[in-house]
């Protein structure tokens, strides 16, 4: 036992003496500007077209809470709700 936790202590050891730098895969200094959040190949879509997605997610949002108490409501068991669900939202 006392080998064990002699062989313990000493695995311990061992990784605190290792380099931080060897854990982390660092990148090397880059002379690029730094990156942003937004990718330049990507656009935005319009106002309106945002607008219809935001109608249309707002649509499904509604659907699937007004399905979600109807599975309450007739006492779906648990486990089977979400089929309930599921097949609620295609119809």
């Amino acid at each position: 036992m006392i080998r064990f936790v002699m062989l313990i202590a000493l695995g311990v050891m061992a990784a605190s003496t290792i380099p931080e730098p060897i854990y982390a895969q660092t990148s090397p200094p880059s002379t690029e500007a730094p990156m942003t959040g937004i990718k330049p190949d990507r656009t935005v879509a319009d106002k309106t077209t945002r607008q219809v997605m935001r109608e249309k997610e707002a649509a499904l949002k509604k659907k699937r809470t007004e399905c979600r108490q109807q599975g309450k409501s007739q006492k779906v068991p648990l486990l089977k709700r979400q089929r309930f669900i599921h097949d609620c939202m295609s119809r």
